[in-house]
């Protein structure tokens, strides 16, 4: 524990969501009670009168506002992150409410698997309705895939989902998130990548879980994040480009053999056009013409 008798620091950056952020910290109000002593830092990345109205109110936990001017959510971690007192940081959404036992798994799995940075578990939340769409989209597609991760065995980097993420704070310090990354996706990949390559492991810890609150009715609502995924790997592979075929080769390879199962007979299901659908955006945001970067 560090010598502000904190031990748990949560960031969660936001801005514009604040009925979301408010449901996200009433969770906070109900953790198991054996959780370490934490405090919650909401990091404003642009101007939110209604956010900060709300961070306003009195919470039974230690909790701080501070804000930048819009630079995307990376950036937020970081600032967040140089406020913290806690030895151990916890990066949380604003859209994401922590199950009662989040911050205690998180706890724990430093000490049983040693310094790492630690992947919880995100699932829809059981208080929302849940569609067809997002129940294909997650815990096992493309926007989380969990069977893929063995908790005995390090994580690939591209799973390093920053949504319910613990790290060691002087690991964040000396690695931080990109302050330059145009754009609001995969920073936490590009960041996932830059850990592994310099020794930190990656570890998957299912008992961490927090509940996602964002709707998705069908494939035109994650188009936009498909495609700017797909804008971001252009940035990410001139960084580092040994990572050209994992982030534009193979995913054009991919969507373009999907679209040639659909000549088969019987292929036609709704599934397989959903994820037609994404792969073909992901690569659309790879090949539009470049534009000055810019957050989305």
């Amino acid at each position: 524990m560090s010598d502000s008798g904190v031990e748990i620091s949560v960031i969660i950056p936001t801005v514009g969501r604040a009925s979301r952020l408010r449901r996200s910290l009433q969770g906070f109000e109900q953790l198991d009670p054996e959780t370490p002593e934490f405090e919650v830092i909401v990091v404003l990345d642009g101007e939110d009168e209604a956010t900060r109205e709300l961070s306003g109110r009195h919470r039974p936990f230690p909790f701080r506002l501070v804000s930048q001017e819009r630079a995307g959510p990376g950036p937020a971690r970081n600032l967040g992150t140089g406020e913290a007192r806690g030895d151990l940081i916890v990066l949380l959404n604003d859209d994401t409410r922590p199950d009662s036992k989040n911050l205690l798994a998180h706890a724990s799995a430093q000490t049983q698997l040693g310094p790492c940075a630690a992947i919880g578990r995100v699932e829809w939340d059981p208080e929302r309705e849940i569609t067809p769409y997002m129940a294909w989209l997650a815990p096992e597609g493309h926007q989380f895939n969990y069977s893929r991760l063995d908790p005995d065995k390090p994580a690939p980097w591209d799973a390093c989902w920053g949504t319910n993420l613990a790290i060691p704070r002087k690991w964040l310090l000396d690695e931080p998130f990109d302050p330059l990354y145009p754009r609001v996706a995969v920073e936490d990949g590009e960041w996932g990548y830059r850990l592994t390559r310099s020794g930190r492991p990656l570890r998957y810890v299912p008992a961490a879980v927090c509940y996602h609150d964002h709707r998705y009715e069908g494939p035109a609502h994650y188009r936009q994040r498909a495609r700017a995924a797909g804008a971001a790997s252009r940035y990410i592979v001139r960084r580092h480009p040994g990572l050209a075929w994992a982030l534009i080769g193979r995913p054009k390879a991919a969507a373009a053999v999907r679209l040639l199962s659909l000549v088969w007979p019987g292929s036609w299901r709704r599934e397989l056009l959903w994820d037609l659908d994404f792969r073909a955006n992901y690569v659309f945001g790879i090949m539009q013409p470049r534009r000055k970067e810019r957050l989305r």
